[in-house]
């Protein structure tokens, strides 16, 4: 059991220093999509697989997941850009939830703090519905559903397809941003930035709400 222990303890460490090694130059990276489009594409028929392992390892880094969205509607249009998207995330937070499940204990309490509390309340019943609804309404930051699911053992059939299904608009919504950076000034992208401004409001619409009873 102590053995166990220091294992967990030792791949944390690991994961911490390469986070902190690596973040910030990732961050970097996406803050220029055009630049990411291009090294996918060079890669040609391989583009599609780079892109869902890099949205895989997101969750780790504690990534924007808008950001990637923006990148696959860049990339790869709306259509599959969305579908993608959805998948990158789902496969992201898979990810999250098996860190969480097996590395979590006291590492991941620290880290989402009461928010794991108010998560559960969510969660705990219903997972499906709930999951679905968190991921529609991001009341909370989309990794730290993920890891408190995985910390609270959440269904697992449950997150991973309130995952999935919750994230589809979002994923339109941003890709089709990314896939009107192509062409700033059109109607298009003025539509996509509207949307963007409306999705982002929803949450703290929701919180005005609850918080009125």
């Amino acid at each position: 059991m102590r053995l166990k222990r220091y294992i967990n303890v030792l791949i944390l460490l690991v994961l911490v220093l390469v986070i902190l090694k690596f973040r910030s130059q990732v961050l970097n990276m996406i803050k220029n999509p055009s630049q990411i489009r291009d090294f996918l594409l060079s890669y040609r028929q391989y583009a599609v697989f780079i892109f869902l392992v890099i949205s895989t390892v997101r969750s780790v880094f504690l990534l924007p997941a808008g950001a990637f969205a923006v990148i696959s509607g860049l990339t790869f249009g709306n259509f599959i850009g969305t579908l993608l998207t959805c998948v990158g995330v789902t496969l992201s937070g898979i990810l999250a939830y098996l860190l969480s499940s097996l590395l979590g204990g006291e590492f991941v309490e620290n880290i989402l703090k009461d928010k794991i509390y108010r998560i559960n309340k969510y969660i705990k019943n219903n997972g499906l519905f709930y999951m679905v609804s968190l991921r529609l309404i991001p009341i909370f930051p989309f990794d730290a559903v993920s890891y408190a699911s995985g910390l609270l053992k959440i269904n697992f059939k449950d997150f991973v397809l309130g995952t999935f299904l919750g994230s589809i608009p979002g994923a339109f919504i941003y890709t089709f941003l990314g896939n009107s950076l192509l062409d700033v000034g059109s109607i298009r992208f003025k539509i996509s930035l509207l949307l963007v401004i409306i999705s982002s409001m929803i949450p703290i619409i929701y919180k005005y709400v609850l918080k009125k009873g």
